[in-house]
């Protein structure tokens, strides 16, 4: 099947390309097919992440999605590993602040056992109490490593500062030391059954297939899979801009380097502005050697060993932050600079040939990306989630090419507002 080209970008994701197909009680299939080499990607996503953490568990979330792969109904973790091994398969869970992601790669001829094996794990795990112990080791060492590390450090105290307590983002999705100690196994199965559900779980299936006999065997392997109790939709509490510089300082014995991340409460992705703050964001720390920034703060005047900025928009608002790492003794002028290339971006959104560089940079990006099986699923997955529509590629360089000086400009003003934001440090004792 050859694929449209707009503007020279080939898409393999489009209306005709793509079928896409219910699985019934909310679940979703997209299949595209591609004979390119002899293996499939398989990437299925549900609405189960770290924001549905109950209040003295937080980090449940990921405990839970950490958990499937180490025993189901069908295998224990050691024979699991044993066929995906004997397959030169791989089968990974991964979760998040907002959802679970379950990826798999196989030769083609294997295709039909490993979505067994996949939907083996979403929906019959057992969570074997040795197991649970086992993760729970490496969770909480995970958690001590992070406090020793600037950038986590900053990182949480970040959070700590920007988001009121009761808010997804106040917290990192790892949780506490204390309250994965006081996970149990009946919290794992409770949050399996309430969260892993169909309604919201999309699978994307990319590769050497045939599209009809790939849904029939998902609508087999996912027949009788029903929601439980109704699941109320999460409502952060509202989030203030601050009025004020709000900072704070965290201090780890042993370190040479500091930490910053100074920023704000940013937008979703559901933003009616999405685009230009994106763009903005780029202009800002990610274009080229990380934008304004790298070529301000680190390669001018030599204040930071890297610094960048991050834009977290998913279904909720994440923040919209500037991170760098710099000497302990240039903390102080790195956040000058930072703000400075802020304002500058306020009151001149572009420069020279930047908005022209950003445009193809994000329009060649996205040739890139779809390159790959891995990529094409993951975009299709992007489609379905955020209801941009199977001819969104379609529609992609026009929505790029149309961003003004003006809407970036606009996008940097509102929502990084100068009047208050936050700068966390973490700094060496």
């Amino acid at each position: 099947m050859s694929n449209p080209v707009v503007r020279g970008l080939a898409l393999p994701i489009t209306p005709g390309a793509v079928l896409r197909e219910p699985l019934g009680h909310g679940a979703v299939a997209l299949i595209r097919e591609k004979h390119a080499n002899p293996a499939v990607t398989i990437l299925g996503y549900l609405r189960a992440g770290a924001m549905h953490d109950p209040e003295g568990r937080e980090g449940l979330g990921l405990f839970t999605a950490s958990m499937l792969t180490r025993g189901t109904a069908a295998y224990t973790s050691q024979g699991l590993a044993l066929v995906l091994d004997s397959l030169g398969a791989s089968l990974s869970v991964r979760g998040d602040l907002e959802g679970v992601a379950v990826s798999a790669r196989c030769l083609a001829e294997d295709v039909e056992q490993i979505l067994g094996l996949a939907a083996e794990v979403i929906l019959r795990p057992v969570f074997p109490p040795e197991e649970i112990e086992k993760q729970r080791g490496r969770i909480i060492t995970g958690i001590r490593e992070g406090r020793l590390d600037t950038r986590t450090a900053a990182e949480k105290a970040f959070r700590e500062v920007t988001y009121p307590p009761r808010h997804p983002h106040h917290r990192t999705p790892e949780g506490e030391e204390a309250s994965i100690a006081a996970v149990t196994r009946d919290d794992l199965v409770a949050f399996h059954r309430r969260y892993y559900r169909p309604d919201g779980f999309a699978v994307a299936v990319v590769g050497d297939v045939v599209p009809a006999g790939i849904l029939e065997r998902l609508r087999t392997l996912w027949d009788g899979w029903r929601p439980q109790a109704a699941v109320e939709a999460v409502v952060p509490p509202p989030v203030r801009p601050a009025s004020s510089v709000q900072r704070k300082a965290v201090a780890i014995p042993g370190k040479a380097q500091a930490d910053i991340v100074l920023g704000v409460p940013g937008f979703s992705r559901l933003s009616p502005d999405f685009y230009s703050a994106m763009m903005a964001d780029l202009i800002l720390g990610r274009l080229g050697l990380m934008g304004r920034l790298g070529a301000s703060v680190r390669d001018e005047e030599g204040l930071a060993y890297y610094v960048y900025s991050q834009a977290q928009a998913g279904f909720l608002a994440g923040p919209w932050a500037v991170h760098a790492g710099v000497s302990p003794r240039n903390v102080e002028r790195a956040v000058e600079g930072i703000v400075r290339e802020i304002r500058g971006l306020q009151r001149e959104p572009v420069r020279g040939g930047e908005l022209r560089d950003a445009q193809d940079y994000l329009v060649g990006s996205l040739a890139v990306r779809l390159e790959t099986d891995a990529g094409i699923a993951q975009a299709l997955l992007e489609i379905e989630l955020f209801d941009l529509g199977l001819d969104y590629l379609l529609r992609y360089p026009a929505l790029i090419r149309g961003i003004t000086p003006e809407a970036i400009g606009a996008a940097a003003s509102r929502y990084f507002n100068l009047d208050g934001y936050t700068v966390a440090t973490a700094v060496p004792a």
